[in-house]
């Protein structure tokens, strides 16, 4: 049975679930700006996880940011009454919101569960088959999308639709301070004196290692790209990254430069001043996109129609085999240099 969604009156407190990883969490800030858009005076507020939450705090579309404590609420056996507290406290200052509507853009059991425990009469999410574990059977209003494989920012976009915010900006934006500015052309100046900047990120997550392109082949493509231009990309990398940044640079043999530890809002404000992108299927690849830089990206067995970059002037590469080792270094270099005859600025930020 369908349960069709009633469009916002306009005046409610809202909550939006994306919990998790920072691509996921950067695709869903075009929906929030077009509900910030069509509403003007709804007061809106996300829960997401720790390490994605910095990209969101202080953000102009945003009224209130509640971190999803994650550590604390993982089921610990060893120690049930700790993780009851946990999850009493959580729901207590979940609550207090008062929410009148939940957005689950999230589809999973653990949003889903987030929305029900906010304590919001209406909870809006994606029909049955659109979902994951059985989601669904804790949302109570249904969006129905319009194609099977859509980008994701398309996906959360027919979702706010739905509610009511069909109209206006279709990109991400995250405002950037002068302390961050000023920390990235720092680095861009250390690490890119020549002028030009080529960002690569050879990092991915354990849970998706299938994404990662090889260490050797990213040196690989460092010594052609300088060989060819003069221009030594710069290896950035995320918590726990930095072994397989600092392998990329000394197989390199002088054709790559090590980024110093970043933020993710200094990497971003970095990204901004780049000339080029070039990585897997990941966060630094969606915060490159928000970004308005141009994008090489390297996909394997995950599907660029869902993942890829949106807007003009990107490149996407899809693996023979679905096998992300089997992209070769040439044809990635070749690649960056048709992209960086393209116009600098491309979809992302404003």
């Amino acid at each position: 049975m369908e349960r069709w969604p009633a469009i916002l009156r306009g005046s409610e407190r809202v909550l939006i679930v994306r919990l998790g990883a920072v691509g996921d969490v950067l695709r869903v800030l075009p929906a929030a700006r077009r509900l910030r858009a069509a509403f003007p005076a709804l007061h809106l507020a996300w829960v997401v996880e720790p390490f994605s939450a910095p990209l969101l705090e202080g953000h102009p579309d945003l009224d209130e940011v509640i971190i999803f404590p994650r550590r604390e609420l993982r089921p610990d056996p060893a120690h049930p009454i700790r993780f009851g507290r946990a999850c009493r406290a959580f729901t207590t200052r979940l609550r207090a919101g008062r929410w009148e509507a939940a957005i689950d853009f999230q589809g999973s059991l653990k949003s889903a569960l987030v929305a029900l425990r906010s304590g919001a009469p209406r909870r809006v999410g994606f029909r049955p088959g659109e979902t994951r574990e059985f989601s669904f059977l804790f949302t109570n209003e249904w969006v129905t999308l319009t194609a099977p494989r859509l980008n994701r920012v398309d996906r959360n976009l027919e979702l706010v639709a739905a509610l009511g915010a069909a109209q206006g900006p279709d990109d991400a934006s995250i405002p950037e301070s002068a302390a961050e500015a000023s920390e990235a052309a720092a680095i861009q100046a250390a690490v890119a004196p020549a002028g030009r900047c080529i960002v690569v990120s050879p990092g991915v997550s354990r849970r998706q290692s299938y994404k990662a392109w090889p260490a050797s082949h990213y040196a690989a493509f460092a010594r052609l790209v300088a060989a060819r231009s003069g221009v030594r990309p710069v290896v950035v990398w995320g918590p726990g990254e930095e072994p397989l940044a600092r392998a990329v640079v000394e197989a390199a043999r002088g054709a790559a430069v090590l980024a110093p530890p970043t933020t993710l809002r200094t990497l971003l404000a970095l990204l901004r001043r780049a000339d080029l992108f070039v990585g897997a299927d990941t966060g630094p690849m969606h915060l490159a996109w928000v970004a308005g830089c141009r994008v090489v990206a390297l996909f394997g067995p995950t599907d660029p129609r869902l993942n890829a970059p949106r807007g003009p002037g990107h490149r996407v590469l899809r693996a023979p085999q679905d096998a992300i080792e089997n992209l070769d270094p040439e044809t990635v270099a070749a690649a960056a240099a048709e992209t960086l005859r393209a116009p600098r600025r491309v979809g992302g930020a404003a």
